[in-house]
């Protein structure tokens, strides 16, 4: 992975239980998967989710959903 952005800030990540994260996944082929992952934070959801693809790009995440 050569790349990885976090577009929130360190206070959503302080209340370390699980939530819900939407991850997006570039590959370097170009192609583009959202993939729901359960973390404690976006660091980690990020992570997840380009461990299930073996060409990731980048990963972004684009929403988190408590519960």
């Amino acid at each position: 992975m050569t790349y990885v952005s976090n577009i929130f800030n360190s206070s959503l990540n302080s209340n370390r239980s699980l939530k819900y994260y939407s991850v997006e996944v570039i590959t370097f082929d170009g192609d583009s998967y959202t993939e729901e992952v359960e973390a404690r934070s976006a660091d980690e959801a990020q992570e997840i989710a380009a461990s299930m693809y073996d060409d990731v790009d980048y990963t972004m995440v684009q929403g988190c959903f408590a519960y």
